[in-house]
């Protein structure tokens, strides 16, 4: 969570500098789209390394490891697995894609062996708050696979005639910051994992 921290926080602080420019300033709504690349790359990196750390708990999350379908293997993985320059966990995570919701869950499902949205929106809030994730904000998981696909279509698309949909963006990102925060709480407190 710190390393999540100390990346979000600037970018976070970067946003709402550039949100504050004036509108008539033509490169703003190009760095205002940097919004959804950057949260989400960060949201990647949480789930990488929570992987990486569930996984380097040891058992039964490592016999867990032949349940991701999606491990895509790469020349310097291997090297570097083989040099034992990564843990397991590190290994394993560098190599599923993130591309979404959808790869989310299906990892941390097979890791977890729970359907990880299911048990995320049924779960409470908090122990002062113990209504439910998915009844509290039962939009979050949409508005972070729209997220997704925002940061899809600024990165990989010339998008220049995109408006960037500036409060939908700040609500997005705010989902985006509670899957992530409470996530590392409930998965710590569930299956006491520690980072």
């Amino acid at each position: 969570m710190d390393l999540f921290a100390r990346r979000v926080h600037p970018l976070v602080k970067g946003f709402r500098e550039i949100k504050q420019l004036d509108k008539s300033i033509s490169y703003r709504s190009e760095w205002l789209k940097y919004g959804a690349i950057g949260y989400i790359a960060c949201v990647e990196g949480y789930f990488r390394l929570l992987i990486a750390d569930i996984i380097d708990s040891g058992e039964p999350f490592v016999e867990r490891i032949g349940e991701l379908k999606e491990i895509r293997f790469t020349p310097e993985s291997v090297v570097a697995i083989h040099k034992k320059k990564v843990s397991l966990g590190h290994f394993v995570a560098h190599l599923l894609p993130l591309n979404g919701l959808s790869d989310i869950n299906s990892h941390l499902s097979a890791l977890l062996a729970t359907d990880y949205t299911r048990f995320f929106s049924a779960h409470p809030l908090s122990q002062w708050n113990t209504s439910p994730v998915g009844e509290v904000f039962p939009h979050l998981l949409a508005q972070v696979e729209t997220l997704f696909k925002l940061r899809h279509m600024y990165a990989h698309e010339l998008a220049t005639k995109e408006r960037v949909p500036l409060r939908a963006l700040e609500d997005l990102i705010s989902s985006a910051a509670v899957l992530v925060r409470c996530t590392e709480e409930f998965v710590t407190e569930s299956w006491q994992i520690r980072p």
